[in-house]
């Protein structure tokens, strides 16, 4: 929850009463619930005196946050980028990202975005056991000698490789938007 709304709302205050304490517009203290930015000059002196408490107290809270925000985008591009250990352990897409998953599992960003990453590799590793399975029988029946496998298992392969380097640039400029799929294991 934004920092500004959570005081104003535990001093029992509506926007309106905080644009007329503090004679900032009512369209800044909007502005300000919206974002997560620090407020400057001005703007910080008067919120700080209407909400009694020094303005250095009101920048370490929104200080405290920025920390967190970046916490928990490092746990979550650490999560996606673990899928990658399924080079060279067997569901080790599945089984690393979990692990990172449970250790930062307490921010409610990380538990929903970890979610998400760790269900695709549960899809994506049930399809491929799956083709796996079927790709022999297929392989005789339209290519006679050619181990058609190891084409599937190189394609899927490459495809994960894909998303999750996909991922991680969106992840990089902050936009957790990824891998939002209908179909949820956890």
């Amino acid at each position: 929850m934004n920092i500004i709304k959570n005081i104003r709302e535990q001093l029992g205050y509506t926007q309106m009463d905080l644009s007329q304490k503090t004679k900032l517009s009512l369209r800044t203290i909007q502005r300000l619930e919206t974002s997560d930015k620090l407020p400057k000059g001005h703007t910080l002196n008067q919120l700080s005196e209407v909400f009694n408490m020094p303005s250095k107290t009101l920048q370490n809270k929104f200080e405290s946050i920025t920390k967190e925000k970046k916490a928990d985008a490092s746990s979550i591009r650490m999560i996606n980028l673990s899928v990658l250990s399924f080079l060279g352990i067997p569901f080790g897409n599945i089984i690393l990202p979990i692990i990172l998953w449970k250790k930062n599992q307490k921010s409610e960003l990380v538990d929903k975005i970890g979610r998400r990453i760790i269900n695709f590799q549960i899809i994506f590793s049930a399809i491929l056991s799956i083709l796996l399975c079927i790709s022999p029988f297929i392989g005789r029946q339209f290519f006679s000698n050619t181990p058609i496998i190891l084409y599937v298992l190189f394609l899927a392969y490459l495809f994960n490789i894909v998303i999750v380097c996909l991922t991680a640039l969106k992840l990089q400029r902050n936009d957790f938007d990824v891998l939002n799929l209908p179909l949820r294991f956890i």
